[in-house]
């Protein structure tokens, strides 16, 4: 049981990296309105997460690059992963959701950790459930410590909401840990959230792959096949 569990979970993932962003955009408006309302300052909210959710189109674009002859390259972005997204004490709902907004909108799997603010997180998790966003694409794990979280098995970057001593804090208890590099992506500006109105903002949740066809082995060129002839 527990190895098909995590084999539906994997697939479930992965189908959310693959189905694009302009696609998981159109999921994650339909919970806007609603997320909104949980902030305090639903016009203000809403403006920020359409920003964000306005950048997909672009993520979605694939960059055709010069290779050699007889092969294509497509440089494309894509998901980087395992991602936690934590509010330190000092955390507005705001900024936690626009944190949260980006990493599934950039296709990730995502923890959600806000022991703050644990019914907030209980709530913005059932109204993206109830848009249909499975509960393995996002989980809320308030009920462990954030130091035992951060120590997951292949957790690609963290997202952290707080002030700079807790910024600081989450970063040397990451460096500390074994395995993969783990990112982390800090917002510390509470009043005017201006790392998440960056050009590069959306980037930092995603990571550069490249697709290389031989082109000329699908005859793509078929002169270049006469060359050793």
């Amino acid at each position: 049981m527990t190895t098909e569990f995590k084999k539906n979970h994997a697939q479930v993932c992965e189908s959310w990296r693959l189905l694009g962003a302009v696609n998981r955009a159109s999921y994650l408006e339909a919970a806007i309105p609603k997320l909104a309302l949980l902030t305090g300052n639903a016009t203000k909210a809403k403006r920020l997460f359409h920003h964000l959710l306005n950048a997909a189109p672009k993520l979605d674009e694939v960059e055709r690059m010069t290779g050699a002859t007889g092969e294509s390259n497509d440089l494309y972005m894509t998901a980087r992963g395992k991602t936690m997204v934590i509010g330190g004490e000092s955390a507005t709902t705001m900024a936690v959701l626009g944190q949260l907004i980006a990493a599934l909108l950039t296709g990730n799997e995502v923890i959600l950790h806000c022991p703050s603010q644990y019914e907030m997180c209980d709530e913005a998790a059932k109204i993206l459930y109830d848009i249909g966003i499975s509960d393995d694409v996002l989980s809320v794990a308030n009920d462990a410590q954030t130091v035992t979280l951060l120590y997951i098995d292949r957790l690609a970057q963290v997202a952290v909401a707080g002030n700079t001593s807790e910024i600081q804090e989450i970063s040397q208890t990451l460096a500390d840990t074994d395995g993969i590099l783990t990112q982390v992506i800090p917002v510390s500006d509470m009043d005017g959230l201006s790392e998440m109105l960056t050009p590069d903002y959306l980037h930092r949740f995603m990571t550069e792959r490249v697709i290389t066809i031989n082109t000329t082995a699908i005859g793509g060129n078929a002169s270049l096949l006469e060359l050793g002839t």
